[in-house]
């Protein structure tokens, strides 16, 4: 953990920031983000879980002070049947039957350390290792789930009201940032899986391996037109509106009006977005 306190917003707490997102998808990010939120506020265990479509929940990555094998034992009874019995999992559930939009919700848990739960998940979860408190986050988007929670260990106090806000107000941002991170690390991984079977074409040469993409999603770009979607998929490979004029034989006034009506039809504004859905709808390995 840091000694020195600092705000966030302020610029050294910028500065780790902008080191997290440089290293979104790599396992440096990991250590950065455990850093970037001791430098607020001292935490002593991080840990994150996924879940699909399916409903299986996985395990993401932790960075603790504790032993390794503790923690990964802990990921493990977790995965292996307790999330069941975790009463912070229930908004997922509930938004899970009424959900049918690609928004990604955060919320932000009551902060409630051990309420709720039965006395053989205190046992395995809270006494065994000294967590005594915790502040947790659910992102939920229209397939994924994203479960991160930061403890506090014996000694170190349960954290105090103000504390508790303190994170609140930057938990949105950090767990969009870990969802970012296990998109990007989970395709970063299929890639290298299949650089010893196939010659991986860069996705900025591979407009038309987009444009299958957006037509294999039916949900979200089932309102896309032919046109758009060609659009898009230019516009996710880096082509720029002049490009994809060139490119479609077209008039530059006719590819701003596509890429007008594609974005309002998903419900975004910009580029960035355009391609955070892409990452967020592209299969898993």
């Amino acid at each position: 953990m840091t000694d020195q306190k600092q705000t966030a917003g302020s610029a050294k707490w910028l500065e780790s920031l902008n080191k997290s997102i440089s290293t979104l998808g790599s396992d440096e990010f990991e250590d950065h983000l455990f850093t970037l939120v001791n430098s607020l506020l001292p935490v002593d265990h991080c840990t994150v879980f996924f879940s699909g479509e399916g409903g299986k929940t996985e395990h993401l990555f932790t960075k603790s002070t504790l032993d390794e094998e503790v923690c990964i034992a802990l990921a493990r009874a977790y995965t292996n049947g307790f999330y069941v019995d975790d009463p912070n999992r229930a908004p997922l559930a509930k938004k899970a039957k009424t959900s049918k939009n690609n928004k990604r919700d955060v919320t932000i848990l009551p902060h409630r350390p051990t309420e709720g739960y039965d006395k053989k998940y205190q046992e395995e979860f809270f006494n065994k290792t000294g967590l005594n408190d915790k502040i947790s986050s659910l992102l939920q988007t229209a397939r994924y789930n994203i479960y991160c929670s930061f403890y506090r260990l014996k000694p170190s106090p349960v954290f105090k009201d103000h504390e508790f806000q303190e994170l609140s107000e930057i938990l949105p941002l950090l767990t969009n940032l870990i969802f970012k991170h296990s998109r990007l690390k989970n395709i970063n991984k299929k890639e290298i899986l299949q650089t010893d079977i196939t010659v991986h074409t860069p996705l900025s040469r591979s407009p038309e391996m987009l444009s299958e993409f957006l037509d294999s999603k039916s949900n979200i770009f089932a309102a896309l037109t032919t046109r758009e979607k060609e659009v898009c998929s230019r516009i996710i490979t880096g082509y720029s509106s002049e490009a994809i004029a060139l490119d479609l034989k077209v008039a530059l006034s006719t590819i701003h009006t596509y890429r007008k009506r594609a974005y309002s039809k998903l419900g975004i504004s910009s580029q960035n977005e355009l391609f955070s859905l892409c990452l967020e709808f592209m299969p898993l390995p």
